[in-house]
C-alpha cells in the first residue's frame, strides 16, 4: 500500500511537472516590465517591443492575462511606447521612429483579423498609425520652408558671432550663406555659400575647394539651428585662422534672405574686382549678382545686389541716376558715378558724400 501511495505521488508529481513545463513561460521582457511599470521604463518598453516583433502571439497572451487579473500593464506599455520611444525626437531620428512604427504596424496587421488576438492587434494599429502620421509630418513641416529665414548667434565679450540665411528650395534642398567671425584681437571671418541636401531636419554644408574637405552638420530645431563641424577646420573651409562655425543659432526673421532681386541689365564693364586707389587693402569684387567687399584679403558677405539706371525712390537719391542698391541686413545704395573698363566710381546715398574710386585688380 505504501509502494502504491509513493507511485501515486510520484506520478502526480511527475505529470505536474511536465504540466507545468508545457505551459508558455512569460517573455522575460513582459516580466521586466510588469515589475518596472512607470514611466521611466524605457529599456523595458523598447524590449517588449523587439520580441513583440519576433513573437506577437506569446506578447497577445501576455496582453489577455493582464487585462483578465484587472490590470493594465498593456495600455501602460503602449503609452509609453508612444510618449518616450516614438513621439520622443531626443530618442532617434525622424526616420529610425518611423520605421519602428512601420515594423509595429506590419507586424500588428498579420493578427488584426484573428479571432483570438484582432482586438489586441488592432489596439496597437489604431495608436501607432497616428503617431505614423504625426512622425512623418514633423519632416513634412521643414520640407515645407518653415525653416527659412536667418538665424543668428553671437558669444559674450566679442569672442565670435555668426549669420546662417537659410532658404528651403522646397525640392530637398536649402540654399544657404553663412558668414563667421572669429575672436579678437583678428576678428578673422569666414564665408560660405551654396546649396546642401535637407534630410528631415539636417543638412550638411561642403565644400573642398580649399586643399582639404570641409563638412559642416546643421540640424535644425524650433526657431534655432545648431551647427557642428565634422570633417576639416579653419582652412579647408576657406575661414580665417581660429575661425569655426560651431554654435547654436538662433531665428532672428523668418522672412526669404534671398528675396528675387528686380532692376536693369548691369552694364558689363561694373562686373569685376576693384582695388581702392587709396587703400590697397580694399578690395571689391562684384559679379554674378553678388556685392563683396574685401579688406586685407578677408573678404565680408557676399551679398545680393541690383543696378538701376535711375535709382530707386525709396534709396533717397537727390537725382535720378545711375546707382547700384545692395541687399544686406540693411539694404545701401551707392551712386555710380562713373563705371568703365579702367575706374569704378561710388558714392554711398546718404553716406558721407565721399566718392570711392576702385581700378581694376588685374
Amino acid at each position: 500500500m505504501k509502494n502504491q501511495k509513493n507511485h501515486l505521488f510520484g506520478l502526480m508529481t511527475g505529470l505536474c511537472l511536465f504540466f507545468f513545463s508545457c505551459q508558455p513561460s512569460v517573455p522575460a521582457s513582459w516580466q521586466k516590465f510588469m515589475d518596472c511599470a512607470n514611466t521611466a521604463c524605457v529599456a523595458e518598453v523598447v524590449a517588449v517591443k523587439d520580441d513583440y516583433l519576433k513573437n506577437p502571439k506569446s506578447l497577445y497572451e501576455e496582453f489577455i492575462k493582464t487585462n483578465e487579473r484587472g490590470e493594465d500593464h498593456f495600455v501602460g506599455w503602449l503609452y509609453i511606447l508612444r510618449d518616450s520611444v516614438l513621439m520622443n525626437a531626443s530618442y532617434g531620428s525622424t526616420e529610425d521612429r518611423v520605421a519602428i512604427q512601420q515594423a509595429l504596424i506590419a507586424k500588428s496587421k498579420e493578427f488584426e483579423n484573428d479571432p483570438k488576438y484582432g482586438e489586441w492587434a488592432q489596439s496597437i494599429i489604431r495608436e501607432v498609425e497616428q503617431l505614423a502620421i504625426a512622425s512623418a509630418a514633423e519632416g513634412a513641416a521643414l520640407m515645407e520652408g518653415s525653416i527659412t529665414g536667418t538665424y543668428s548667434f553671437e558669444l559674450p565679450n566679442m569672442v565670435g558671432s555668426g549669420e546662417l540665411e537659410v532658404l528651403d528650395n522646397g525640392d530637398g534642398t536649402i540654399r544657404f550663406a553663412l558668414v563667421v567671425v572669429g575672436p579678437p584681437p583678428a576678428h578673422n571671418q569666414g564665408y560660405m555659400e551654396g546649396t546642401a541636401k535637407l534630410t528631415g531636419n539636417t543638412a550638411t554644408l561642403t565644400t573642398a575647394e580649399y586643399g582639404g574637405k570641409c563638412a559642416i552638420d546643421l540640424s535644425f530645431g524650433e526657431d534655432e539651428v545648431v551647427a557642428k563641424t565634422v570633417s576639416g577646420g579653419s582652412s579647408e573651409c576657406g575661414f580665417g585662422n581660429n575661425v569655426m562655425a560651431d554654435g547654436t543659432y538662433k531665428r532672428t526673421s523668418d522672412t526669404n534672405p534671398f528675396p528675387p532681386v528686380a532692376g536693369d541689365e548691369a552694364p558689363v564693364e561694373l562686373e569685376n574686382s576693384w582695388v581702392s586707389t587709396t587703400d590697397p587693402k580694399s578690395e571689391l569684387a562684384i559679379g554674378n549678382g553678388k556685392y563683396t567687399e574685401i579688406y586685407d584679403s578677408e573678404p565680408g558677405p557676399r551679398m545680393p545686389f541690383s543696378y538701376h539706371k535711375s535709382c530707386p525712390k525709396d534709396c533717397n537719391p537727390v537725382a535720378p541716376t545711375p546707382c547700384i542698391r545692395v541687399y544686406g541686413q540693411d539694404d545701401v545704395c551707392y551712386t555710380v558715378v562713373k563705371v568703365d573698363a579702367k575706374k569704378l566710381e561710388l558714392s554711398m546715398i546718404g553716406g558721407t558724400g565721399n566718392t570711392l574710386v576702385f581700378k581694376p585688380k588685374s
